[in-house]
């Protein structure tokens, strides 16, 4: 994970470049992915794919003095700012900077002229260290030197596809362009491909269709989904990751309706793992990407987020390899395997038979008088096998041990008592509920 990390790190992978291009060429020397072209000026919904943006150089002078550069830092220079060459007074840099007294010795990321339609390469933006602007002499003349190229060009979305048994498909979900970022974004990313690795070894057939989309944050998620409706259509869940390298704790972000199967999954992973306490925030409240998309009203697959929180390189320069971690990615990467694992294994039971099951026939029963706590719950899972639950969720609407109902209600499966369903996508929509345990 950490390999395809370094190799993305220093590319300028903003929304369209000539090195989003040369990214997908990294990928394809070890993924077989599919590679979604959005032209310049298309058209997705309301949202409209900006031209290629590529940095020639940009530098700040004083009295030919070099004081900082695209060289320095990629940082240096805002993605989508404009060209500009000329002599400025301290006020009016300030006024093109944007820095952050909370990290003064830092670069920052700054996002706001990409995602800005009204802003997009009409100004032009620098940022600076908080300490160096205030070292800065108030009565200095600045040279400020910015060339970029702007063209027409493609957005590219890279998809990666393990078919199923079954065309209900589950979404991974990532982004890759934050320049100069490393856990915002590309960890997710390197994630979210081992899952897909670990998945292809596991499983000889899986039962679901599992995908990893690899793209701009927002705008790829808003391309993808207004061109493949049918997938969407067939989709049970998404979920979406980033910060997972971070030396921090977990946080879980829940779907925008709460109460979905998809949430109750994680929630179930979470509790097995030991992990129920980390910080579980509602919908939008995490740090909000591409499950926002997947999971809009129009859109509406039910989608959830595992990330870290906090974060205090946030969107500095201080995002980089040094601050990925790789037993922190493997904490992941096992979470989200173990979510593939419950989806893999669940299923909607319904009895082949309409009389009560004989038993002691098949070794199904507890004793009333000496086992009767096993008793109680074997009667209660057999009572749900009419109710059009999943094992799963059979489990958790009586607040049982899912492990205990899974085990009980396979032993059904092995003697041909039983038939199966699987989980659908209107299942995972409707079926609304969480478990008691939270």
């Amino acid at each position: 994970m950490l390999d395809i990390i370094n190799k993305l790190l220093l590319k300028n992978r903003t929304i369209v470049s000539k090195d989003s291009a040369v990214c997908m060429d990294i990928l394809r020397q070890k993924y077989p992915i599919k590679v979604h072209k959005y032209p310049t000026n298309s058209d997705c919904q309301t949202w409209v794919i900006p031209p290629e943006w590529n940095v020639n150089y940009a530098t700040l002078k004083l009295n030919g003095k070099l004081i900082a550069s695209y060289d320095d830092s990629m940082l240096f220079l805002a993605p989508y700012s404009a060209s500009f060459s000329g002599t400025i007074s301290k006020q009016e840099l300030i006024n093109h900077t944007f820095t952050n007294s909370n990290v003064p010795d830092a670069f920052c990321y700054e996002h706001r002229l990409a995602y800005d339609f009204q802003r997009r390469l009409k100004e032009w933006r620098i940022t600076l260290p908080y300490d160096l602007i205030q070292e800065l002499p108030d009565d200095g003349e600045f040279e400020v030197d910015i060339s970029v190229e702007v063209k027409d060009g493609n957005m590219h979305v890279a998809e990666l596809e393990n078919p199923g048994q079954s065309d209900f498909c589950f979404t991974f979900l990532s982004h890759y362009c934050h320049i100069a970022q490393a856990n915002d974004g590309i960890a997710g990313g390197a994630v979210m491909l081992e899952v897909m690795d670990q998945i292809k070894k596991r499983y000889v057939k899986n039962k679901y269709t599992y995908r990893m989309l690899f793209m701009p944050e927002v705008i790829g998620s808003v391309a993808y989904t207004s061109e493949n409706k049918n997938k969407i259509d067939n989709t049970i869940g998404a979920v979406f990751s980033e910060m997972p390298g971070a030396n921090e704790g977990l946080q879980f972000v829940f779907s925008r309706r709460s109460n979905t199967y998809i949430d109750r999954v994680f929630l179930q992973v979470l509790k097995d793992k030991g992990k129920l306490d980390c910080r579980r925030v509602p919908f939008r409240k995490g740090w909000g990407n591409d499950e926002t998309i997947f999971d809009a009203p129009g859109i509406g697959v039910p989608s959830v987020s595992i990330d870290r929180y906090p974060f205090r390189e946030y969107h500095t320069q201080y995002d980089d390899l040094r601050n990925v971690h790789i037993d922190k990615l493997e904490e992941v990467v096992d979470i989200i395997l173990s979510v593939v694992d419950i989806l893999e294994n669940d299923y909607i039971p319904e009895q082949k038979k309409n009389a009560p099951i004989y038993l002691t026939r098949y070794d199904l029963y507890s004793d009333w008088t000496y086992e009767r706590e096993s008793y109680d719950v074997n009667t209660l899972i057999m009572d749900n096998l009419w109710s059009g639950l999943s094992v799963l969720d059979i489990a958790l609407k009586n607040d049982l041990d899912y492990h205990y109902v899974r085990s009980y209600i396979s032993k059904m499966l092995e003697n041909d008592l039983i038939s199966t369903s699987i989980i659908t996508p209107t299942y995972s929509k409707k079926t609304q509920f969480l478990p008691g345990f939270i």
